[in-house]
């Protein structure tokens, strides 16, 4: 059997913002198998029809678009087990309805490949990501003018709000081809809409979206690499010319806007956190960048030149195994029967439609996979190759994944801005890290040996918080009094020096 925790406790747990880490600590309680325990949890959850493509309005069930249900989800956590379930059966759970029938929601298998096959082309290393990059690289530069202008004021900064905001910089800007004074007037809006914040003003993510769409669908300057012209904005003209109904469009503009900004805004600021309380490590990355830049003797990077910053590499592949964005993993529906291994290592069958979760918080920080000092930042560990993220080498265009890791879900169904993600983390990172040290200011600096433990949820610590979704750091000045159900908000306060030498 898979051991299921019972009802009491389940009905006990936190906020949705800690339920990841509730769920390994039942696999840790219930399981024999530790964090590779496979479990099975009761859920209540809204799946919503409108991830579904429907040809004929006479499909279309009663209820549209929104059913609450109340059953079962087996969490996968044995890596064997994850790897299978996570390639083989392809299907969502239909409960990302807010994103109707997009690349990331729909549960229509044949539709999933019909837009992948097409909106790929914009992510394509060398044709297309290579093509934007000077896009990218000039906005990465103002990043780093922009953070100058902040320290000018003050030297503490909530690098995780300046994060997530040039991470939405960065995706209008390079891969819609909008213009700045459009990325100005709408990026604080839909970040705040995204993550739930209580300064959130309604009405505000529609305007926006209705901006950012019409220019996609009107803008006769986007390019492909496949078309005859210079790329340009070359997601925004995938979706021009992809030949999918409005719902689907719009609800890649919106997936888009939402998980291709904050995972890799989170990620950065996971990373500046782990290097502000490692000095020995950000001073690794320093001399990496200082030769890196020196070699460059005043030129500006390409593309190609990003493969040469292998500490950097290792370091973002380790903060996407410690601090995965995407802490809960993917939801999927099995196609069909499959065997998960339960207590006493019995192989049970599940059938056809059960849903599951193949997590990665407790994947990325077992012990049995990744050693005793799982819990921990070191990014000089022993990855295997395939896990390793480059970008600018022949490897750019693969997944890194293994059945321990997967921070971008296993091929087939894997991230679709993956590339994208890897090349302007390579590009804010060093123009920030080259100009200036970074170290905790209060109320953080009392974490420099702060140890998050895997399976436990303590409601007054530090930790990672599931906001909209996808996980950022704890906002420890703004903990709420009653914290039943709760909404916690996410920041990271930095102390930011400029560095005595810059190239």
């Amino acid at each position: 059997m898979i051991r299921r925790p019972p009802r009491s406790t389940l009905s006990s747990s936190s906020a949705a913002s800690d339920v990841y880490k509730r769920q390994a600590e039942y696999q840790a309680r219930y399981g024999d198998a530790g964090l590779s325990s496979n479990i099975a949890v009761p859920t209540m959850r809204t799946h919503s029809y409108s991830v579904r493509k429907f040809d004929d309005p006479d499909e279309v069930p009663e209820g549209y678009p929104e059913k609450l249900k109340v059953g079962c989800r087996v969490i996968v956590a044995d890596p064997q087990d994850a790897e299978r379930v996570a390639r083989r059966h392809l299907r969502k759970e239909p409960n990302f309805g807010m994103f109707m029938d997009s690349v990331i929601s729909t549960t229509d298998n044949e539709h999933w490949r019909q837009q992948r096959e097409h909106l790929v082309e914009a992510f394509l290393p060398l044709s297309s990501l290579a093509a934007i990059m000077p896009v990218s690289l000039s906005r990465a530069k103002r990043c780093a003018e922009r953070l100058t202008e902040l320290t000018r004021e003050t030297d503490v900064v909530d690098m995780s709000d300046f994060l997530l905001h040039e991470a939405q910089a960065q995706l209008q800007l390079a891969l819609l081809g909008a213009p700045e004074s459009l990325m100005d007037a709408t990026n604080s809006d839909l970040r705040k809409t995204f993550m739930l914040h209580p300064d959130a003003v309604s009405g505000r993510l529609s305007h926006a979206m209705s901006e950012l769409y019409n220019l996609a669908q009107t803008d006769e300057t986007l390019g492909l690499p496949s078309d005859d012209c210079p790329v340009k904005g070359p997601l925004a003209r995938a979706l021009q010319s992809g030949g999918q109904k409005a719902s689907t469009d719009y609800g890649n503009m919106l997936i888009i806007l939402f998980a291709g900004h904050d995972t890799t805004g989170h990620t950065m600021t996971w990373l500046m956190y782990e290097l502000a309380r490692r000095p020995e490590l950000q001073r690794r990355v320093h001399a990496e960048l200082d030769e890196f830049y020196g070699n460059l003797a005043g030129r500006d990077p390409i593309y190609q030149d990003l493969s040469k910053l292998v500490f950097l590499d290792r370091c973002i592949t380790e903060t996407l195994r410690l601090w995965p964005a995407v802490a809960n993993g993917t939801f999927r529906q099995l196609q069909f029967e499959e065997q998960l291994t339960g207590l006493d290592g019995a192989q049970i069958t599940l059938p056809r439609e059960t849903l599951v979760q193949v997590a990665n918080w407790s994947r990325h920080r077992n012990p049995q996979l990744w050693g005793d000092d799982a819990e921990h930042f070191n990014p000089d560990r022993n990855f295997r190759p395939e896990e390793v993220s480059h970008v600018g080498c022949p490897h750019a265009a693969m997944n890194p994944q293994s059945d321990r890791f997967s921070p971008f879900a296993h091929n087939p169904r894997s991230c679709l801005g993956k590339n994208f993600a890897g090349m302007e983390m390579r590009l804010i990172l060093p123009e920030l890290l080259r100009r200036f040290e970074f170290s905790l200011a209060p109320p953080y600096d009392h974490l420099v040996d702060h140890v998050v433990k895997t399976g436990s949820v303590d409601p007054d610590g530090f930790r990672g918080v599931n906001a909209g979704g996808t996980m950022g750091p704890l906002n420890l000045e703004a903990l709420p009094g009653d914290r039943r159900g709760a909404r916690h908000m996410i920041a990271m306060k930095l102390r930011v020096t400029p560095r005595h030498r810059s190239n």
